[in-house]
């Protein structure tokens, strides 16, 4: 019995060996320039799209839509509707905008912790060291 079924796991082994080996053949054909220029734009239509119908279905966004009047399904339907340039064009403003919004508000954290620390160093305040 195991002599049989060493002989079947060896003959089905061989068998999927060679039909790995066996070669299958390919199609291939020129395409025009045009053909990949529309494809490359379409690729990148579909990921512009992606990333501004991503910020519009965020739950803040939608709350800030509805806070200025526009119904958020308007508001998609209105990015689905712009033209591969406009939507390149707002897509690049969301990658470059800031994650944490305006950026004044660190900087003047900044500020006021130098302020402090100088502060703190000409012993006018005691902010950072410990008072013995």
């Amino acid at each position: 019995m195991t002599r049989t079924l060493v002989r079947s796991i060896l003959t089905l082994t061989l068998g999927a060996m060679v039909m790995v080996g066996v070669p299958r053949g390919a199609w291939a054909g020129m395409i025009g320039m045009p053909a990949v220029v529309a494809a490359e734009a379409d690729a990148a239509r579909a990921a512009d799209l992606a990333l501004v119908q991503s910020q519009l279905a965020r739950a803040d966004v939608q709350k800030q839509l509805q806070v200025f009047g526009v119904d958020p399904a308007d508001a998609a339907a209105r990015a689905a509707s712009l033209s591969s340039t406009e939507l390149a064009e707002l897509a690049q403003r969301m990658r470059d905008a800031p994650a944490g919004g305006d950026m004044g508000f660190l900087a003047v954290i900044g500020v006021v912790f130098l302020v402090l620390l100088l502060l703190d160093y000409l012993n006018v305040i005691h902010v950072f060291r410990s008072h013995k």
